[in-house]
């Protein structure tokens, strides 16, 4: 089965470096989003900064590897 890393950047980056495994890249990317629906649950201050939180999902530990897909947040004023 393979593994996938869960990567966030929110300020500085905190890298996974046990991942998860999962049946499928669909699979893996379902959970990154409930994922990422969890954590910004409390709005993280990067985001009222009107900065960019971001999660990114790798095949490798510690930010490594390909890039699997990425999430991106913002808020504007626009």
């Amino acid at each position: 089965m393979p593994r996938y890393f869960f990567h966030v950047h929110d300020g500085s980056a905190v890298l996974d470096e046990v991942g998860a495994e999962f049946d499928d890249l669909a699979s893996a990317r379902n959970d990154a989003i409930r994922s990422c629906g969890e954590m910004l649950r409390e709005v993280p201050s990067i985001i009222q900064r009107g900065e960019t939180w971001s999660m990114w999902i790798t095949d490798q530990p510690n930010g490594t590897g390909k890039v699997l897909f990425r999430l991106h947040v913002s808020a504007s004023n626009h």
